[in-house]
């Protein structure tokens, strides 16, 4: 069954018959229902694919992940951040890949995916300061919105306000009275870790606070080898750049029978159910706003990059405040 032999049951044009599937609302109601009846009968389904090849849109984008597939699922930044992402497209008619890639050459993966035509636009998460995936984009001429930034910003993004969020949980702490700080950072080389190191350093150093700086890669082993290097009661206050490390080290004080002000960032659900106080970077927020940005650029609309506020919650450090 063809649009050619539908238009021939109703008696009326090809035009006719294609635009009761592509601009239904420029069709009469009796017109559109008969041609719907016929197609319904005879088991036609117009050819999304064979459409979206001729407009050279398929509605579909793709997030890549550098990072395991486990990470996706967890409570983790992703997972919040797909909320956001995901609710958008859903809303447009949209749909939204998920790819991790882990290994390989990163060129020739990109360049495969640009060929295949499969996707209108990328969303690049884990962004590092020399990213050969956007220079790699930027040279294919296709859509592309990055979730962070690195110093060069000759792309378009959406970002958390990462040194604030250094800031504000420094500036906690030390109201707290805290002077001998842990800072427990992911990737030292992020761009954004980089940012919540110079905010935190910033405001604890105006107190007069020690800081010692480590990082734990994310990674829970890694993290519990840091309390192997230092004891943990030297500390009067703990900052995590990531709630599920912050997590891991509050079951080891819990463990060990220490408390000390913890602070964590993300504001995942873990942080919420454990009661740990966290830079709250609006993680949906992101996503929303990652997605209608790429969703704009491939439209050929003028979008612009975006930095997100940021804000601390209070928890688990409450029992440390003092009345004023």
């Amino acid at each position: 069954m063809t649009v050619k032999d539908i238009a021939k049951l109703c008696g009326v044009s090809v035009a006719t018959v294609s635009r009761v599937f592509n601009e239904p609302e420029k069709v009469k109601p009796e017109t559109r229902a008969k041609v719907l009846q016929v197609a319904e009968k005879y088991g036609y389904v117009s050819h999304a694919v064979a459409r979206s090849l001729r407009k050279r849109r398929t509605g579909v984008f793709l997030l890549t992940v550098m990072s395991k597939v486990e990470s996706v699922f967890e409570d983790s930044y992703v997972s919040k951040f797909l909320k956001g992402a995901v609710r958008y497209f859903s809303e447009k008619g949209l749909k939204l890949i998920v790819d991790c890639f882990t290994k390989g050459d990163v060129r020739e993966y990109y360049t495969k995916l640009v060929r295949s035509r499969l996707v209108d636009g990328y969303i690049l998460m884990d962004i590092k300061e020399n990213d050969e995936r956007i220079d790699l984009l930027k040279n294919l001429g296709v859509p592309f919105v990055c979730v962070g930034q690195n110093s060069r910003k000759d792309f378009i993004f959406v970002d958390t306000n990462n040194r604030k969020g250094g800031q504000i949980a420094a500036q906690h702490l030390c109201e707290l009275g805290c002077r001998k700080l842990l800072y427990v950072g992911g990737e030292p080389d992020l761009p954004f870790e980089k940012e919540r190191l110079a905010g935190f350093k910033e405001v604890a150093l105006k107190h007069g606070s020690q800081i010692t700086v480590t990082y734990s890669h994310y990674d829970r082993n890694k993290t519990l080898e840091i309390f192997s290097t230092y004891d943990i009661k030297q500390f009067d206050g703990i900052f995590c750049t990531s709630d599920a490390v912050a997590y891991i080290v509050l079951r080891y004080m819990e463990e060990n029978r220490v408390e000390i002000p913890l602070v964590g960032f993300d504001n995942i659900l873990i942080s919420e159910i454990a009661g740990i106080t966290t830079v709250d970077q609006q993680i949906e927020l992101v996503g929303q706003k990652a997605a209608e940005k790429i969703h704009k650029l491939s439209l050929r609309e003028k979008v612009k990059s975006e930095i997100i506020d940021v804000q601390l919650i209070v928890r688990g450090t409450k029992k440390f405040m003092r009345e004023k």
